[in-house]
């Protein structure tokens, strides 16, 4: 299928133009220049926020086991991510074993029924950011998904867990809401997507206004730390 694209307009018809927003390193960590000032990466800030059991998991495992499981896992998304950019850009894709290996060619043909659910895309790897808030990101994909406009967000991992990770809903509100604040368009859901090393496949579909209060928190909680 050909995926159509959309162009960004106010209620003027005029064509919105999103701000630039620079990726830049402070201290080790990822920020981003804005026209509104120097925000820090929402995947920054949350990743002080560690998940349930990966501390666990750490000390079982060793930090060198542990680093390099790391390692690989940004990898593989990272590979994953750009087959599904040039995928939803209308690329022709061609020796995806050869050119990214069988794991990232594998993972991204189990997500490949549910991409073909995406249509009408506003944007692909584009950097958003709150003034609001005084947070950024790249967002994976802006898109309706069967019909709705959605935040949606693509991840690999190794098997599902019981339950979604609730820093990737927490990343896809706030980018759902930098979105609105930008383009004054209303994110009707956040869609995850992810597939698995072991040959699974799981569509997760929420409600952004859910975890809107939580990720405030969260937000406050990080600036409040870093003051």
């Amino acid at each position: 299928m050909t995926f159509l694209h959309v162009m960004l307009k106010n209620s003027n018809d005029d064509l919105i133009e999103l701000p630039l927003a620079k990726q830049v390193n402070i201290n080790g960590k990822r920020h981003y220049e804005t026209p509104s000032g120097t925000f820090v990466s929402i995947t920054t800030l949350l990743s002080s926020k560690t998940p349930e059991g990966i501390d666990d998991w750490r000390k079982a495992v060793g930090d060198d086991v542990a680093d390099y499981v790391m390692r690989t896992a940004a990898s593989r998304g990272s590979k994953v991510h750009e087959i599904i950019e040039h995928f939803l850009s209308n690329i022709q894709l061609e020796n995806l074993t050869q050119n990214y290996g069988v794991l990232p060619a594998g993972l991204f043909n189990l997500m490949k029924p549910s991409l073909q659910r995406i249509n009408n895309i506003h944007a692909i790897e584009t950097a958003v950011f709150s003034e609001r808030l005084m947070v950024a990101g790249r967002v994976d994909c802006i898109a309706e998904f069967d019909g709705k406009l959605s935040t949606i967000d693509f991840k690999t991992a190794s098997k599902l867990r019981d339950e979604i990770n609730e820093n990737y809903l927490l990343q896809a509100t706030f980018y759902s809401l930098a979105w609105k604040e930008l383009t004054g368009e209303t994110v009707e859901q956040i869609v995850i997507i992810t597939s698995t090393e072991d040959g699974q496949h799981y569509v997760h579909i929420d409600d952004p206004s859910k975890y809107v209060e939580k990720l405030e928190n969260v937000i406050k909680e990080h600036q409040n730390s870093t003051s």
